[in-house]
């Protein structure tokens, strides 16, 4: 098997899916150049504030509950030059995009997502498709400024 070479672009999902999903549903936003990164820094008591999408939704949910709340002046952007990362493959890659769907649409206010979505997909054993089932995370954890010291909340059910 061979490694796929590194790359200082823009990544995959942030050109098919975040992209997208900003220039359609917050334009205000197409500014931002990176909005999946992995690179940010927020104050703790926003931090603190935001329900934090357990998974890839992190960095999006930040995003759009900072641009919310706070309005574009809360947000600011530096270049930190060229970062190089090794490409994953697309069946992990479509897993991402599913959380990131499932971001956007919570942030929408659009319909609930199911109680436990899951991403189809099909992989070639033997020359044969074989469908593919894994589960797409759509928990989010309280904000942790609403969680009482020394008590953790209870898990929602898997």
């Amino acid at each position: 098997m061979t490694t796929a070479p590194a790359s200082t672009e823009g990544g995959r999902v942030t050109e098919l899916v975040a992209r997208p999903l900003l220039s359609l549903w917050w334009p205000e936003l197409t500014g931002v150049v990176q909005p999946l990164a992995g690179e940010w820094a927020a104050r703790r008591d926003l931090m603190e504030s935001l329900p934090i999408p357990v998974g890839y939704g992190v960095e999006l949910s930040t995003l759009l509950d900072t641009a919310a709340r706070y309005g574009l002046d809360a947000l600011a952007q530096v270049d930190l030059g060229s970062r190089a990362h090794k490409h994953q493959a697309d069946h992990d890659l479509a897993l991402m995009a599913a959380e990131l769907l499932l971001v956007a649409e919570a942030r929408r206010g659009a319909a609930p997502a199911p109680a436990r979505p899951e991403l189809h997909q099909f992989t070639r054993v033997g020359g044969v498709a074989t469908p593919r089932h894994r589960p797409v995370p759509a928990r989010e954890r309280p904000p942790a400024a609403s969680v009482r010291p020394g008590r953790r909340p209870p898990r929602p059910a898997p």
